[in-house]
């Protein structure tokens, strides 16, 4: 039996964590192994000798040795595993913002899909199947959506900003932060024109791009047509993007929750913020100290 595109995206996540997990796991245990060794080498010479050569087999030193494995591994999973999720509550507003590594697809309230600026269909040759904006494709063919039908009735509402027929695939390119809402079986996504497709059919953005896209989307999603009390969003990755390599998944997060309580001040676009984290990129967040992080964050200036 075929899983659907949705199953598909959600194991991959779960696998992907997992194996983060256990790789972590297995390198802890061989550390406190090999300083278990280490420690038994410095032993007096005497002692040395006992363990080595004067202890004969018995089932009791073999069930001893089982049970240190085990409390050794007991304890690395502990250590390693992983802290998924922080969560902040704004005491002036009761806006909460949820830092959590999380499939987005399986969330509450409204999805928001990023795509590129001609909110291209074209699987494939453009867009990636194991992107979130291809998994989305791949549940609307499911469903039997006509998604070219229905982005073309939701932009018809904005003017593009040009058409480039060097383009492969859709030529007409929209302002970053466009907003296109989709209901699918009572479920509210807002696909948003995030990044920019190339004439070779790479995909990019800068960070001032980012920038004025949040701020964008953030406004855009306040419309009372489109605002929803939950709002979940994927940090975007830089598998399928062209991304400088020093703008690390924290920038991208910070740069989120700061252009959203700055937004935030003239109209929110939700009561719950979820930004999803991918699994890919759970090593590179520290979960524990994000609500103090999230708290300077939200005081900070507008960018």
């Amino acid at each position: 039996m075929r899983l659907s595109a949705r199953l598909q995206y959600a194991r991959l996540h779960w696998k992907r964590l997992m194996w983060t997990t256990v790789r972590d796991t297995l390198s802890w245990l061989f550390v406190m192994i090999t300083v278990l060794g280490s420690l038994i080498a410095f032993l007096p010479k005497e002692g040395a000798q006992r363990l080595q050569n004067g202890v004969s087999f018995c089932w009791t030193h073999f069930f001893l040795f089982v049970l240190i494995l085990v409390v050794l591994t007991i304890v690395a999973l502990l250590v390693n595993w992983p802290r998924t999720k922080a969560v902040y509550k704004d005491k002036n507003t009761d806006i909460r913002v949820i830092v959590e590594c999380c499939d987005l697809l399986q969330q509450k309230g409204t999805k928001v899909i990023h795509m590129v600026d001609t909110f291209d269909t074209e699987l494939g040759r453009i867009i990636s199947p194991q992107s979130l904006h291809g998994v989305f494709l791949q549940i609307c063919k499911e469903k039997q959506i006509p998604i070219d039908d229905v982005l073309n009735v939701q932009l018809a509402k904005h003017k593009p900003l040009k058409d480039d027929p060097s383009l492969p695939g859709k030529t007409r390119k929209y302002m970053l932060g466009t907003i296109c809402p989709i209901d699918i079986e009572e479920e509210r996504f807002c696909c948003v024109a995030f990044t920019k497709l190339q004439p070779n059919g790479t995909i990019e953005i800068s960070k001032s791009d980012y920038i004025r896209c949040l701020k964008s989307m953030w406004r855009n999603l306040a419309d009372p047509r489109i605002r929803g009390e939950e709002l979940n969003v994927a940090v975007m990755g830089n598998r399928f993007v062209d991304l400088p390599a020093e703008f690390s998944t924290e920038q991208k997060i910070d740069l989120m929750i700061q252009t959203f309580f700055a937004m935030a001040r003239e109209k929110a676009c939700c009561r719950t913020l979820r930004i999803c984290v991918h699994p890919n990129n759970i090593s590179e967040i520290d979960f524990e100290p994000y609500p103090v992080i999230i708290e300077h964050l939200a005081k900070r200036p507008v960018i």
